[in-house]
């Protein structure tokens, strides 16, 4: 997984002053951001990189799989036919 930090990250502002002390150059912006957990593979060799697979997609894709063994049995055919490039 991914290594993120949750702590807030500071921002020089330059030419800003303090609203309250008038201090120019002093001012920091801060942006707290907690991210979202983002799990994928990556080659170390050639950079490619690939997010795991939707749960609700892969599902999607069995289901519809299982149905078409079902209308095959039932038109009694069978098997998978590949196209080669």
């Amino acid at each position: 997984m991914r290594y993120q930090s949750t702590r807030p990250k500071r921002q020089f502002l330059a030419g800003v002053r303090c609203p309250k002390c008038q201090i120019m150059d002093a001012v920091v912006q801060v942006n707290i951001v907690v991210p979202a957990p983002d799990e994928y593979i990556e080659c170390t060799l050639c950079g490619h990189t690939e997010h795991r697979p939707d749960p609700d997609e892969i599902s999607a894709k069995n289901h519809l799989e299982d149905q078409l063994t079902r209308d095959a049995m039932i038109t009694g055919t069978s098997g998978t036919v590949k196209f080669k490039e």
